[in-house]
């Protein structure tokens, strides 16, 4: 598979993944709600507001900003700053994997997320890391600034799961 094929793949990977955490999300907090009264996460969960409504379109957002990503990874095929920023929405997919396997560890059952971040999630990251090694795309520099570029990325994230969530509370 070629590596503008791969890149393409991840919107769509991130898409489905999200899907599971779209329509799960809520009915799991409710009938797991006991695990979060008075802490934390029962504030966030409150703040960002996870109905499938509010929840899939931060989704929608976020699946059309990783288009645009890829679409400039894709059409150059050459390191820089659109790598980069493609290497980052890698890191932060790849991440995301082990956050959803240790909340259901930490919680011992199924959490939204984690069945799509095993079986698909996962072994994409693995597969578009390894290609863009093979074709000298990820070198130390990338995983600093893809680094730095992740992070930014995931403030991004959460401070438009919070718009989202005032704008419909």
């Amino acid at each position: 598979m070629s590596l503008r094929t791969i890149i393409w793949l991840g919107p769509f990977i991130f898409l489905i993944h999200d899907l599971e955490e779209v329509f799960l999300t809520q009915q799991w907090i409710k009938k797991h709600s006991y695990l979060f009264k008075g802490t934390v996460v029962e504030r966030l969960v409150n703040t960002f507001g996870y109905s499938p409504g509010e929840f899939g379109l931060v989704v929608g957002i976020i699946t059309i900003l990783y288009g645009i990503i890829c679409y400039f990874a894709a059409k150059q095929i050459k390191a820089g700053m659109s790598m980069n920023l493609y290497a980052a929405t890698l890191l932060i997919l790849f991440i995301n994997v082990f956050t959803h396997l240790g909340q259901s560890i930490l919680l011992k059952m199924y959490t939204p997320g984690v069945i799509t971040s095993l079986l698909i999630v996962l072994p994409y990251t693995l597969y578009a890391f390894r290609k863009l090694k093979a074709a000298n795309m990820i070198t130390k520099t990338t995983w600093i600034t893809s680094l730095f570029m992740s992070i930014g990325m995931v403030f991004i994230i959460f401070g438009l799961m919070f718009l989202v969530g005032r704008c419909f509370s």
